[in-house]
C-alpha cells in the first residue's frame, strides 16, 4: 500500500512538472506571436537576442548552484537544508550583484547603435525584478512541489500575456512590463507560498560543496545554453537583427520539440544511475536506446508536422512578412530528430559518473557548431545554412558521446562484457 502511494505521488509530481513546463512553452509561443506581429523585424531580432543573452547570465547561476543544492539536500532534516539554502541565496545574490556591475560597466562601453546596448541598459531589471522568483521555483523544486511551481508560472505567463495584449507596446514598453509583472509574482509568493526568508549565515562547508558540484555543471550547462544560442548570437553579429528574427521566428516552435524530451530526462536519469550504480552498464545503454527509439517516434509526428505546415504556421503566429522563416522550420525540424539521442548520451555519461565526459562531448559540439556557422554565414550569408549546419553539429555529438559511453565511461570489466555481448 505504502509503495502504491508513493509511485501515485512520483508520478502526480511529474505530471506537475509536465504541466509547469508546458504553460512556459504555450505561454512562450503567446507572448512570441504578439511580439513577432507588433514589433518590426528589426526590434523583434534585438527582443531575441535580449532573451537569449538572459537565459545565458541565468544559466550560469543555476550551473553553479542548483545542481548541487539539489544534490546535497535530498534526504536531508528541514533545518540542514534550510542552511544549505541559506548558502545558496548568499551565493546568489553575490553572483546577481556582480553580472549587474558586470552589465553597467559594459553598457558605458558598447556603442549605443549596438543591439547589445539594450541588453545591458536593460537586464538588470529583469534579474532583479525576478530575483526572489528564481530562488521560490530551487526551494519548490527540493521539496518536490512542482504545483507550486505551477502555480507562479502560470500566473506570471498570464499577467504577461494580459498586459502584452491588452496595452499598446515597445521594446521599452516589454521591459517594464516584465519587471512589474515579476515584482507582482513575488508578492504573490510572499503572501500564499511563503519560502525562507534570506539569513547570512555564512556556511563555508555548504558553500565548499556547492561550488564542488558546480564546477563541472556549470560549464557544461552553459556550454549546452551556448550550444543552442550560438546560432543566435553570430546571425545578430554578422547579418543583423532582421535576419536574427527569422531564425528566432522558427526556433520557437522548437520549444514543443523539447517538452517531452525534458521529461524523459527527469525520470530516466534516475533508472540509468541505479543501473550504473549496480555496475548494470549494458542494461543501462540498452534501456537509453529504447527511450531514444520511443521519445523520437513520438517526435516524428510533430516534425512532420511543422514540416508539412511551414507556411501556414508563419503565416498565422508571426505574418506574411516572415515568409523567409518557412525553411528553415523545415530544416529545423529534421534536426530536432536527433535531439533524444544526444540527451539520452548526455544522461548515460551523467549516469556513468563522468559529467567531465558530458562537459568535453558538448565543448565538442560546441566547436562543431561555430566552425558550421561561419562557414554557413561566410559562404552562403543566409540563416537557412546555419539551421542545416545544426544537423552536421547534432550527428557528430551524438558519434562522439556514444563513443566515449563505450570506449571511456564504462568500468574496464564491464567494457570487456559490454564488447563481448556485441560480437556474439
Amino acid at each position: 500500500m505504502i509503495a502504491r502511494v508513493y509511485k501515485w505521488s512520483i508520478q502526480r509530481q511529474s505530471l506537475w512538472s509536465l504541466a509547469a513546463n508546458g504553460i512556459s512553452a504555450l505561454s512562450g509561443l503567446i507572448l512570441f506571436a504578439l511580439t513577432s506581429s507588433r514589433l518590426t523585424a528589426a526590434d523583434f531580432g534585438i527582443w531575441i537576442l535580449f532573451q537569449t543573452g538572459s537565459g545565458l547570465l541565468d544559466m550560469f547561476r543555476v550551473g553553479l548552484l542548483l545542481p548541487g543544492f539539489l544534490q546535497l539536500s535530498a534526504g536531508k532534516h528541514r533545518k540542514t537544508k534550510m542552511e544549505i539554502f541559506h548558502s545558496v541565496q548568499h551565493i546568489f545574490i553575490l553572483l546577481t550583484a556582480a553580472q549587474i556591475i558586470l552589465c553597467v560597466i559594459l553598457y558605458l562601453i558598447v556603442p549605443v547603435s549596438s543591439p547589445w546596448s539594450f541588453f545591458f541598459q536593460y537586464y538588470p531589471w529583469i534579474t532583479i525584478s525576478g530575483a526572489l522568483m528564481t530562488v521560490s521555483e530551487w526551494w519548490f523544486q527540493s521539496n518536490v512541489r512542482f504545483q507550486h511551481i505551477f502555480f507562479v508560472r502560470f500566473v506570471n505567463r498570464a499577467l504577461m500575456i494580459v498586459l502584452v495584449f491588452f496595452l499598446a507596446f515597445d521594446l521599452k514598453s516589454l521591459i517594464y512590463f516584465q519587471s512589474v509583472n515579476n515584482l507582482f509574482t513575488c508578492v504573490i509568493i510572499i503572501f500564499f507560498i511563503p519560502v525562507p526568508a534570506f539569513r547570512y549565515i555564512k556556511h563555508k562547508l555548504h558553500h565548499r560543496n556547492l561550488f564542488h558540484f558546480g564546477k563541472y555543471s556549470t560549464p557544461t550547462q552553459l556550454a549546452s545554453n551556448l550550444l543552442k544560442s550560438s546560432d543566435t548570437l553570430l546571425i545578430s553579429y554578422a547579418l543583423g537583427s532582421a535576419a536574427t528574427g527569422l531564425y528566432g521566428a522558427a526556433a520557437k516552435f522548437l520549444e514543443f520539440v523539447e517538452l517531452p524530451i525534458r521529461s524523459l530526462g527527469a525520470v530516466l536519469f534516475n533508472n540509468l544511475a541505479k543501473l550504473a550504480n549496480a555496475n548494470r552498464h549494458h542494461d543501462a545503454i540498452i534501456l537509453a536506446k529504447k527511450e531514444i527509439l520511443k521519445t523520437t517516434l513520438r517526435i516524428a509526428p510533430i516534425a512532420f508536422f511543422l514540416g508539412i505546415f511551414a507556411p501556414f504556421i508563419i503565416e498565422q503566429i508571426s505574418g506574411d512578412s516572415y515568409a523567409s522563416s518557412v525553411p528553415i522550420l523545415r530544416a529545423m525540424a529534421i534536426y530536432c530528430l536527433f535531439i533524444p539521442a544526444d540527451r539520452c548520451c548526455g544522461l548515460l555519461l551523467e549516469s556513468f559518473g563522468h559529467p567531465d565526459l558530458n562537459l568535453l562531448k558538448v565543448i565538442v559540439m560546441l566547436l562543431f557548431n561555430l566552425i558550421g556557422d561561419v562557414i554557413a554565414i561566410y559562404f552562403y550569408q543566409s540563416p537557412l545554412a546555419v539551421a542545416y549546419s545544426s544537423i552536421i553539429t547534432f550527428s557528430i555529438g551524438i558519434g562522439f558521446g556514444f563513443w566515449m559511453v563505450i570506449f571511456k565511461a564504462i568500468p574496464r570489466q564491464q567494457n570487456a562484457k559490454l564488447k563481448l555481448a556485441t560480437h556474439q
